[in-house]
């Protein structure tokens, strides 16, 4: 099974990381409502949070979806 990040673990991430990218091209990281906290308080949010650091693309379900959907990375900025 592989490893998707939630939008927690990737922004509490970034933050342990200095505020750079890390994940690689090809890491997968999902959004779910059900995952949302004080640090990813919407979409938007998370949305701004990601497009900071990498181009990605959606490869389960659908962009800004209710429900769980998948991003792959694409390329890191």
């Amino acid at each position: 099974m592989e490893n998707i990040i939630t939008p927690s673990q990737l922004i509490i991430n970034h933050a342990n990381n200095g505020n750079k990218a890390t994940l690689k091209i090809g890491s997968k990281f999902q959004w779910d409502p059900k995952y949302t906290s004080k640090e990813t308080p919407s979409f938007d949010s998370f949305k701004n949070e990601v497009d900071s650091f990498y181009e990605y693309k959606v490869v389960f379900g659908y962009e800004g979806a209710v429900g769980q959907s998948i991003y792959m990375v694409t390329s890191v900025k």
